[in-house]
């Protein structure tokens, strides 16, 4: 059997190379003399380690292979008696020949030191390298739709010394020119907790294209792939807990208004929570002034739960009023007995009970050889009526003439309304109006058909206030109206709340998920 002729190993291979001449800092011609030579490029991404979205930034690991031929490598295959039909350099051996000045061009950070290195040379001078590389790189997230985020890796390659007179950089089994074509990036099945990629990679893992550029006289070749955010756990831990939280919150509005330190309990702790729940999204997100869905979400519920202590306050305000107001009814009532005497007197002496008051207030007196005093009137030391008495009545006139608009010395159903709201009784008109008759009548008066024309006197309707809790009962069906007049303010805030609050919350998740398309800048 004939012996094989040439090289057999790669060191007989390097040898041979170099007695011949060879220079590996001139690039290989291809065709005719002044053609640059077509390097076909490709990545072959097995991993996607890590995503830095602070700094916009991916690290990927995986093989940057190149495919070129230089018919300076060329040497007998075992079809042509020689003893090989691929030598492989591996190492720095690879280094030995002319390589491709490769960069790339978006790269932060870029490892090849300690590992696999690996060039074959086949027998026509067509040269396959690969080198395994962990890189760094910098691409632009769109954090707008966070988490229903999607966006776009890219590794940008080029020459450092050679335009494209010299060197054409195409995707692997592509055209030279300018466009997509060819494989630029195929990866590995893989699997990530937080992204999926390129809308879910098959057993067999994917491939796109590459797309050829010029820029200043030179190829670049980008090569790019997609990935989307899973939502699972921003919604899992951030949006569904802010949506119970605002839940909470709104819960208050139910809760009864004397119950003041469980509603300041359930309005504020939602509001700090909140404010975790947004500081803890931007640990691992750029501190910018990016428009961001998940931000605005967040922001809104803040501003919900604020609203919510806000109203907090407004119903202590109304329960402060309305507390005051009490007092000065059960200031009248504590002197029912004094107060029905005065109006008892009035009658008596057919005067009105104005008259009565005047009458009862202190009078000035002389002393000999002393200045003048004041002293209680004989008309209330003789029915036993002190000034402390006189005081409430008093108020409760003071209170009369001023719903006395007209000076008729009467007031309608509505008027009534309104003075009794000054002592914290909330009535419809209809149920008031219904309230004087019933008193009247029970007083031997005669009443209206239209109990809606109904009206007091100042001595009737001050009695009336003394035993209203006789005559009040809510009872049957009330309207819209009549039902919103007999509540206190503090009540009617708790209503509105109840009511606007939770439409609020619905329409804003509604609106923020029916924008979300508008937070992708793509």
């Amino acid at each position: 059997e004939p012996k094989c002729t040439g090289p057999a190993t790669p060191y007989e291979y390097l040898n041979l190379l170099s007695s011949a001449g060879y220079d590996r800092s001139l690039r290989p011609q291809c065709g005719t003399v002044g053609e640059p030579t077509k390097v076909e490029v490709q990545f072959y991404l097995t991993q996607v380690n890590n995503i830095d979205q602070k700094m916009s930034t991916m690290e990927l690991s995986g093989y940057l292979r190149y495919w070129w031929n230089d018919p300076r490598l060329a040497f007998n295959g075992t079809d042509k008696g020689g003893c090989s039909d691929d030598v492989v350099l591996m190492g720095l051996d690879g280094d030995r020949i002319w390589v491709p000045d490769v960069f790339v061009f978006n790269a932060a950070s870029r490892t090849t030191d300690g590992l696999a290195n690996l060039t074959n040379v086949y027998p026509d001078g067509t040269v396959w390298r690969s080198v395994q590389t962990t890189i760094v790189v910098q691409c632009k997230l769109d954090l707008g739709p966070l988490p229903y985020d999607k966006h776009v890796g890219f590794l940008k390659i080029s020459s450092f010394n050679h335009d494209s007179t010299e060197m054409r950089l195409v995707p692997r089994g592509g055209t030279p020119g300018l466009g997509l074509s060819g494989v630029a990036l195929k990866g590995a099945a893989m699997t990530n907790n937080v992204w999926l990629l390129m809308d879910g990679t098959g057993d067999e893992g994917f491939e796109t294209e590459g797309l050829v550029e010029e820029i200043d006289g030179q190829d670049y070749l980008t090569m790019s792939f997609s990935f989307s955010r899973k939502p699972k756990y921003f919604f899992d831990q951030v949006i569904l807990p802010c949506v119970l939280f605002l839940l909470v919150s709104y819960i208050q509005v139910w809760v009864d208004p004397t119950k003041v330190p469980a509603r300041a309990f359930l309005s504020v702790i939602p509001v700090l929570i909140m404010r975790t729940l947004s500081n803890s999204v931007y640990t691992s997100l750029p501190e910018g002034s990016q428009k961001m869905w998940l931000s605005d979400l967040l922001r809104a519920f803040t501003i919900w739960t604020i609203i919510g202590v806000v109203e907090f306050g407004v119903i202590q305000v109304f329960r402060s009023r309305e507390a005051s107001r009490d007092k000065k009814r059960d200031g009248l009532k504590a002197v029912e007995k004094e107060a029905k005497v005065m109006i008892a007197a009035a009658k008596e002496e057919n005067i009105s009970l104005v008259a009565l008051v005047d009458k009862c207030k202190a009078v000035e007196k002389k002393v000999e050889d002393s200045a003048s005093i004041c002293v209680a009137s004989e008309e209330s030391t003789s029915r036993g009526i002190k000034e402390s008495h006189v005081l409430f009545v008093k108020y409760f006139i003071d209170i009369f003439n001023y719903f006395d608009a007209d000076g008729s010395d009467k007031l309608h159903a509505n008027e009534v309304r309104r003075l009794l709201t000054c002592f914290n009784v909330y009535m419809s008109k209809a149920q008031t109006a219904s309230v004087m008759c019933m008193f009247l009548r029970d007083q031997g008066c005669l009443t209206p058909k239209d109990e809606s024309s109904v009206e007091v006197h100042l001595d009737q309707l001050c009695i009336l206030l003394l035993e209203l809790d006789k005559y009040v009962m809510r009872h049957g069906r009330m309207g819209i109206v009549e039902m919103w007049q007999s509540f206190r303010p503090s009540v009617r805030c708790d209503m509105l709340a109840r009511v606007i609050i939770l439409v609020g919350i619905v329409l804003t998740l509604l609106i923020l998920y029916l924008c979300l398309p508008t937070y992708d800048m793509a």
